[in-house]
């Protein structure tokens, strides 16, 4: 008789329930990891939504970490009974852009990370006999999950994982946004449009950085009053009618070295470019609107101003994901203020309908 769990599956856009389906084995290359906890991100609430391109049925969850349970052939370096963190960005390693350092271009994983498989083109996932589809090559809202080798990051076993499965996706992309992608130095002026877990993991990452002013904008109270607990030197509610543009410039004079838009949005990626002194960068980091697009005069290039994104914080994750992990067990990067509410696994849906004005991250914890 085949073994079963309990995973949160997507049928139809819209709605998610929580279903007992097959236990699934590692294949060459992937490892079986038990959940520990899951980080809910705005991307599962996207995809539930039907905002993005996915084959149904779907298994949700990209934060995972947990406790590795059995590995598949050709697996090094990891064992039954490491902790994990399971990383969205994979790299083969071999590919030009993985050979470049950017493991979330790379040319094997980023192609098929929407297509509801795993890098070798099979799901590991099914219910009787019906073939389930993987999410971001991890689908962590389930006991088990089935990942790629190299997305199982092997940290510490005194962190606790109902708050490092952040880093997962939401937390290292803030942080890898600002510490890799921007590389922000000392005394640099930083914007951050959006005060969401992405965004208040840039705030953290801006404060390591020794960035000042760091001015972060919502439209939420209590999401910039946490802003301001973890690193924000300034806020402002835009829904009182001031901008982030205006207040960039009043706090600075010239505009910020670098604005971070953790929104996503045609609006809110103009509000990045736009708060910009001469020579500044605005960088892309969340995407709320899969339709939005940006566009940028090119007088404003003309005295160098820069428009880019990351992909997941443009981090190396089994470099990245270890040292924030350190960072936050030694008290610098303070990511348990994220965690504001923790959820069981059959109160799924509950968990992702919170995500609409509330402050701070939710997790799901097995």
């Amino acid at each position: 008789m085949t073994a079963t769990m309990k995973a949160a599956v997507v049928r139809e856009p819209g709605k998610i329930s929580v279903e007992a389906v097959d236990r699934p084995e590692p294949g060459p290359d992937q490892v079986l990891v038990k959940v520990h906890a899951a980080g809910v991100c705005h991307t599962d609430l996207t995809a539930l939504r039907g905002l993005v391109p996915l084959p149904l049925p779907l298994v949700l969850g990209h934060e995972g970490a947990g406790v590795v349970e059995a590995i598949g052939s050709g697996v090094t370096g990891l064992e039954a009974g490491d902790h994990v963190v399971l990383s969205i960005t994979y790299g083969c390693g071999r590919c030009r852009q993985c050979q470049k350092g950017a493991y979330g271009l790379c040319e094997v994983g980023a192609p098929v990370a929407l297509g509801g498989v795993l890098p070798d083109g099979a799901s590991r996932l099914a219910k009787d006999g019906e073939r389930l589809h993987h999410f971001l090559f991890q689908s962590s809202f389930a006991e088990y999950a089935v990942v790629p080798a190299a997305c199982a990051v092997k940290i510490r076993k005194d962190a606790p994982l109902d708050v490092v499965c952040l880093l997962g996706c939401g937390a290292i992309t803030g942080y890898g946004a600002v510490i890799r992608r921007a590389k922000v130095a000392p005394g640099d002026s930083v914007l951050i449009i959006g005060a969401g877990g992405v965004g208040l993991a840039a705030v953290m990452a801006a404060r390591l950085a020794g960035a000042n002013p760091i001015i972060v904008s919502d439209v939420n109270d209590d999401a910039l009053a946490l802003a301001r607990e973890v690193g924000a030197t300034h806020t402002v509610n835009v829904s009182t009618g001031k901008t982030a543009v205006g207040e960039a410039q009043r706090l600075t004079g010239s505009g910020v070295d670098f604005a971070f838009d953790a929104v996503g949005t045609s609006a809110t990626i103009d509000e990045a470019f736009q708060s910009l002194c001469n020579g500044g960068e605005a960088v892309a980091i969340g995407l709320a609107d899969f339709a939005a697009t940006a566009s940028v005069p090119v007088f404003n290039l003309i005295y160098e101003k820069r428009l880019t994104g990351t992909n997941n914080g443009s981090i190396r994750p089994h470099v990245d994901i270890p040292a924030a992990v350190d960072l936050f067990m030694e008290g610098r990067l303070p990511l348990d203020r994220l965690v504001t509410r923790r959820y069981d696994l059959d109160q799924v849906d509950t968990a992702l309908a919170d995500m609409d004005g509330g402050s701070g991250r939710g997790v799901i914890v097995f």
